[in-house]
């Protein structure tokens, strides 16, 4: 049976030097999805890692279904192998002299402890589940990667884990298999009822598989959050960047009132924007914006300007646009077959008050 993870306060090191890891905390409900999304070096394949026991903590509690499973301060150490976990990782580790039946029941004849029922039931029930009932006596060598992929996962859902971990598990397969493959993980999940904790830097990928997102950077947890809040009401300037709100406009900020900032761009004008920070008047700012959230050849009541088209790229379904909005750069995404604006042109524009996040300039950058 599934069930909940819990993380408080996690710390690791590695010698001297930053934290790998730095007080993070979060909790799993049993059944839910969580995913750690962040560039590469920011902490969460470690994070999971030190769930799995394959990293020992310096610091904070980790428990599994109730049972706490890593407390250094107590000298407490579960080993992997009594933790009741299943992992699945991007290399497809499957055992190439076996055949697919033979790899996911392995661990029901050899590393786990019997828990009743009949072998091969559950080697059919698990290979069904993941779309390779047909495949079942075929070498493993001689499937594709999305196919051996899923027979890691089958390996690791076979004895019903209380916790699966998933470590970057699609990063190997090809784009269109990863779409594909992306979409039926999380039915398969979902349909098992397991708890999960994934970890990836597809941003992409962690709406899609999450029921939460957890955003991270040099080590810290910056957000966590369902897919939509993560999305559409960043807690920082990273976390909006990192998951795709490329443009950055700045200036300073004139008034404040509740969650809506009044900043001035200089020669522009005004902008409103959305803050969960607590802004005041003179303090830099900076505004994230989406491509796709700059309404180009649109008048509203708020935050309309006038900008230069520098560059524009067809690409068949949609145009992105550059532009220049009083010397700050501003890149457009507009949906549709035809490309509407010319280079050079002045366009009218709106940056809807709610689509503009700001946040206070502290001069940092944010890859």
């Amino acid at each position: 049976m599934s069930a909940a993870l819990s993380i408080e306060n996690l710390g690791k090191r590695f010698g001297v030097g930053r934290p790998a890891v730095d007080g993070v905390s979060f909790d799993v409900p049993a059944g839910e999805i969580v995913v750690l999304l962040g560039p590469s070096g920011c902490g969460k394949t470690t994070t999971l890692r030190c769930v799995a026991g394959l990293e020992h903590p310096t610091g904070g509690r980790i428990s599994i279904g109730g049972r706490v499973v890593s407390e250094p301060e107590r000298g407490l150490l579960v080993s992997p192998r009594e933790r009741d976990i299943g992992m699945v990782f991007q290399s497809y580790a499957v055992w190439p002299h076996m055949t697919v039946r033979q790899n996911v029941a392995y661990p029901l004849k050899h590393r786990r402890k019997s828990r009743g029922g009949d072998i091969n039931a559950k080697v059919n029930e698990t290979l069904e589940l993941v779309g390779l009932a047909d495949y079942a006596d075929r070498p493993v060598v001689s499937l594709s990667g999305g196919q051996m992929q899923r027979v890691a996962l089958a390996r690791s859902l076979v004895y019903r884990p209380q916790l699966l971990l998933l470590d970057e598990p699609l990063s190997n397969l090809d784009a269109k298999l990863r779409l594909r493959l992306r979409d039926e993980l999380r039915r398969i999940l979902k349909q098992t009822g397991m708890t999960g904790l994934y970890v990836t830097h597809d941003q992409a990928e962690a709406v899609v598989l999450g029921d939460r997102i957890g955003v991270m950077r040099d080590g810290h947890l910056l957000q966590m959050a369902p897919p939509g809040e993560i999305y559409n009401r960043p807690a920082d300037a990273f976390v909006a960047n990192f998951t795709g709100a490329s443009n950055v406009l700045r200036g300073k900020v004139l008034a404040r009132s509740g969650e809506t900032a009044t900043i001035d761009l200089g020669g522009v004008g005004r902008i409103e924007a959305w803050t969960p920070q607590p802004l005041s008047a003179g303090d830099q700012a900076r505004i994230a914006l989406r491509a796709e959230n700059v309404r180009l050849g649109e008048r509203a009541e708020r935050n309309v300007f006038s900008a230069r088209v520098l560059e524009r790229r067809y690409q068949g379904t949609q145009t992105v646009y550059d532009l220049e909005l009083g010397g700050q750069r501003l890149e457009a995404l507009e949906l549709g077959t035809a490309a509407r604006h010319d280079p050079n042109a002045e366009i009218p524009l709106t940056l809807p008050p709610e689509m503009c996040w700001a946040y206070r300039d502290e001069g940092q950058s944010l890859d």
